[in-house]
């Protein structure tokens, strides 16, 4: 793919790092124009990509943000990026850091797509709506019930707007990350609700994504190469999901497995 998103304006929630920076700079290689939208500065700006400072769980924010982003062209792609983590035990943790999690990633979900779909639709060249979802969204993982609840109710939401959108041509997707190198990752480390060797165990492909690995897959959903693709949720988590066990017996493995290159 190359420059199939020229002349078209690409918002980007939660870009300023992460697999959200990864987005933006796939998305400038595909031609577009991108517009980041987050409460945090951009650790390392990226030449060409403009950053705005917004809350996408306060509307107001919301719609200053994309006037700034009408200001550059016409809209053609939204990326729900944007992402917080809350751990603790339904009981236990507390209703405000339910109401953050389920807030930014849901909510500013729906109010960055309430602002980008009547612009698409009005347009009348359609375009695509691309929400970062999570393996989350399809396992239970204790701890985590905020973030397992948000997650699910963005493919939810996805399914919807993606039938109301249809005719416009606007299309609507999800990826679903499973274990990818980021901060999130870090910040589980750091407070042991995670461990690296608990997740390579249950990842087939042995490994944790790269940024760059999540950004293609969102690459490919706002191009053209999908244009008949709507309404979808792509995971991307090395097997993590489909697996039926965690290690197969010997006997169960193919000789091939055990040459195969890395």
């Amino acid at each position: 793919m190359s420059g199939t998103l020229g002349g078209r304006v690409a918002v980007v929630t939660g870009g300023a790092r992460g697999i959200g920076d990864a987005i933006a700079a796939a998305l400038k290689e595909e031609g577009a124009t991108v517009v980041v939208l987050d409460k945090l500065a951009p650790e390392a700006p990226r030449n060409g990509v403009r950053y705005v400072e917004t809350d996408i769980t306060d509307p107001e924010s919301v719609t200053a943000a994309f006037a700034v982003a009408d200001g550059l062209g016409p809209l053609g792609v939204l990326v729900n990026n944007a992402g917080i983590q809350r751990v603790g035990l339904v009981g236990r943790i507390a209703l405000a850091d339910w109401q953050a999690v389920i807030a930014t990633h849901l909510t500013g979900f729906f109010l960055c797509a309430s602002e980008a779909m009547p612009r698409m639709v009005a347009g009348g060249r359609g375009g695509a709506i691309v929400s970062i979802a999570s393996t989350a969204a399809f396992v239970g993982i204790p701890g985590r019930g905020p973030y397992c609840a948000a997650k699910a109710g963005i493919l939810g939401l996805t399914r919807a707007l993606a039938l109301e959108g249809a005719s416009a041509r606007v299309r609507v997707n999800a990826v679903a990350p499973g274990f990818t190198r980021t901060k999130f990752i870090d910040q589980g480390l750091a407070d042991g609700s995670l461990r690296e060797d608990w997740m390579l165990e249950r990842v087939p492909m042995g490994r944790l994504a790269a940024p760059d690995e999540i950004a293609g897959v969102v690459r490919f959903l706002a191009s053209d190469a999908a244009s008949y693709v709507t309404g979808q949720t792509i995971v991307a988590d090395g097997g993590w999901t489909i697996q039926g066990v965690t290690h197969a017996p010997d006997w169960l493995t193919p000789p091939a497995a055990a040459t195969a290159p890395a």
